[in-house]
């Protein structure tokens, strides 16, 4: 992805001076902040005191009675104030707050706790601070402070309060911005190079509590005028939120919300960042003056950058001709294409370097470079081999598209660079017009990485742009099957062999999973997936595995298994589960209601050929008959049959046929797995 560009100020003489006048005027007032903030803020009433329920929300364990949060980029700091009420046993553990920061930039200071009690008095109380680094991102490090608050008991009221300052010698500010990481510095914003627009702030205005009240405050970066009469816009766009007031102020913006439900996440839903109720902020340039104006300018300059990049056909000829040689037939000449810009090494896939190899990379200003250097960032291939395409004679479109596997498109929000976040290629061959993903490692000819498969893509051709949809792939584009050998034991278990094929989608998530793990930890994590599959209780032993650094062969992977609990004696006759590789993992959708449309990364087919050999003298006297459930939803297969004495063969198959289902679906969707999970419980009746 194309980085955001800054231009740094000239006048460094102009600029000390003006720092040393900011921290004289801050010194003045620094205490006058915090005496209007806690003015600002609403008292606590008897109400509050006395309350033991929460009637928008009836049994909330707890509710926040109070929020407010002040992001002051002129001082780099933000402040944040909480107030909750604990109204049930089960809200104590809510009264632990956390506060996550960035370590080798920020720091959390001057934390301060106060408990009211029922009667009203008050204390101030020191926390149990506890501290951990929840993840790593080269040197930097995402850490998390836990305040745990001691006797915490129902009718009380805690407040938090605490800032998140600018590390002293840290020289920036590094914040969140969207779930991207944001360092800020005194900037001038190069909207040209932004196309148009550059996220300012976000605020994620849900957590477990029901919030009543809540106050947010930005003021905007330093040498970035918003005021009336400034040089950008301040433009905001809510998300899933009706009820806000928001003010543009001399400095920034105010906004106002009331009664935020608390955020409940359920299994298979769309991306987290799409269904929260969110905030955003954007500085947007003065010349856009709507939404669909905005697009097609982003997309122009886009565009035009891309072109630039690629540069002229006739300047790649050459290349041409040393990759496709005297291939003549059109779509293998495109893959020889394809197949030499996959052995450019992507520099988005490698998580860390040494000092030395870092001095190592050059900058690519265009395809040639990337081609002499063998090596460049995923939008940098991605026009590397359209650029190649079009040379050798393809009529060729470079497509950007909004990655979907962490958000979807919101039409009304104008970031381009961060929504349309990845490009993709698309290239007519005979009649049709094929997607191709060549940034993607492992990606096999023909094959889209999922999250750029069937989301919102934008192109610019001929003066025009055109908000579509990237073409989806089917259910057969993605399968695992398995085949199992098995033999029933004196135990009442099954022992024996799984082996396990993952074709194109399937294969490649695990290949790009553990593209950078060593063999111990991948034959760990495989084995555990097939542990999923099973019974609880079983054993699954990895024997082999191949196809794992390759991309076009399926990826393959030998188990020897235990399964626990299959096979139960009951009146001398022996009762066996009809689908034996069955736990309660694998029959989502228990509850009775839906909140949120229900998504699957991408569409799927799982394929399983079972044999298993009986005991000795016995026979089945029993035999289900084979169930078939069909529609554009789902699809569901099981048939059990003897194929010789002695031994039974299983085969079974399940198909997702759609990623994305309405809310509306989902009792279709239940009562699917719901049928799915009684004809895999059915039982076998063997007799001697």
């Amino acid at each position: 992805m194309k980085k955001f560009k800054i231009k740094n100020l000239v006048d460094w003489k102009l600029f000390w001076k003006f720092m040393i006048g900011l921290v004289f005027l801050v010194c003045l007032v620094s205490s006058a902040p915090a005496q209007e903030a806690e003015k600002s803020r609403p008292p606590i009433t008897p109400e509050d005191l006395a309350m033991t329920d929460l009637p928008e929300y009836p049994g909330a364990p707890a509710v926040c009675l109070y929020y407010e949060r002040k992001d002051d980029r002129q001082q780099a700091l933000q402040s944040v104030f909480k107030r909750i009420k604990i109204l049930k046993p089960a809200g104590r553990d809510l009264a632990n707050l956390e506060i996550f920061y960035f370590s080798p930039f920020n720091e959390v200071k001057n934390i301060k706790v106060k408990v009211i009690e029922p009667d009203g008095s008050s204390r101030e109380v020191r926390p149990d601070i506890l501290e951990k680094v929840v993840s790593k991102l080269s040197w930097t490090e995402y850490r998390a402070k836990t305040l745990a608050i001691p006797n915490v008991s129902p009718g009380q009221i805690i407040e938090y309060e605490y800032q998140i300052d600018r590390k002293e010698g840290a020289g920036g500010f590094i914040s969140l911005v969207g779930g991207g990481i944001l360092i800020r510095v005194p900037v001038i914003i190069d909207f040209q190079a932004d196309y148009l627009s550059h996220p300012a702030i976000s605020w994620d205005l849900q957590d477990r509590l029901y919030t009543r009240k809540a106050r947010y405050v930005f003021v905007s970066d330093p040498y970035v005028g918003v005021s009336k009469g400034g040089k950008y816009n301040l433009a905001w766009v809510p998300n899933r939120l009706t009820d806000f007031k928001a003010r543009p102020t001399e400095r920034g913006l105010e906004l106002e919300v009331n009664h935020i439900p608390p955020f409940d996440k359920e299994e298979f839903m769309p991306p987290v960042s799409s269904e929260k109720i969110t905030f955003d902020v954007i500085y947007l340039s003065p010349q856009i003056k709507n939404i669909d104006l905005y697009w097609e300018e982003a997309s122009r300059l886009w565009k035009k950058d891309a072109e630039e990049f690629m540069g002229k056909p006739k300047s790649l000829l050459k290349e041409v001709k040393n990759i496709v040689g005297a291939e003549t037939e059109p779509e293998a000449r495109l893959k020889k294409i394809y197949d030499r810009v996959q052995k450019i090494k992507n520099l988005d896939y490698v998580w860390e370097m040494t000092a030395k190899e870092e001095k190592k990379i050059k900058e690519n200003k265009n395809v040639k470079d990337i081609l002499k250097h063998n090596y460049g960032h995923s939008n940098q291939i991605s026009k590397t081999f359209a650029a190649l395409a079009r040379a050798a004679g393809f009529e060729t479109y470079l497509v950007r598209v909004v990655s979907r596997d962490n958000k979807l498109f919101r039409p009304q929000l104008p970031l381009f660079l961060k929504q349309f976040d990845t490009e993709i290629v698309m290239v007519k061959i005979g009649d049709r017009c094929k997607p191709f993903d060549p940034a993607t490692p492992f990606c096999p000819f023909g094959l889209v990485y999922w999250p750029n498969t069937n989301t919102a893509a934008v192109t610019f051709e001929n003066d025009q742009m055109r908000i579509f949809t990237s073409p989806a792939l089917g259910p057969e584009m993605a399968q695992c099957q398995r085949e199992a050998q098995l033999v029933a034991d004196e135990h009442g278990n099954l022992v024996g062999s799984i082996r396990v094929k993952y074709e194109g989608q399937e294969a490649l998530v695990r290949r790009l999973k553990y593209m950078d793990e060593d063999e111990v930890r991948v034959k760990k994590e495989l084995e555990e997936e097939l542990r999923k599959v099973l019974p609880a209780g079983s054993q699954a032993s990895m024997k082999s595995l191949s196809g794992l650094r390759e991309d076009s062969s399926p990826l393959l992977a030998e188990f020897e298994v235990v399964i626990n609990g299959v096979i139960n004696e009951a009146g001398g006759r022996l009762i066996m589960t009809v689908y034996p590789l069955t736990s309660l993992e694998r029959y989502p959708f228990r509850s009775a209601i839906r909140k949120y449309p229900i998504y699957f990364n991408y569409p799927f087919t799982e394929l399983d050929d079972i044999t298993i050999n009986l005991p000795e003298n016995y026979q089945v006297e029993v035999w289900p008959r084979p169930l078939k459930k069909d529609s554009f939803r789902a699809g569901f297969a099981l048939e059990i049959s003897q194929s010789e004495p002695r031994q039974i063969k299983i085969s079974r198959e399940l198909t997702i046929k759609k990623s994305y289902y309405d809310v509306s679906e989902y009792v279709h969707l239940k009562d699917f797995f719901d049928y799915v999970q009684s004809g895999d419980s059915r039982q076998l009746i063997l007799r001697r």
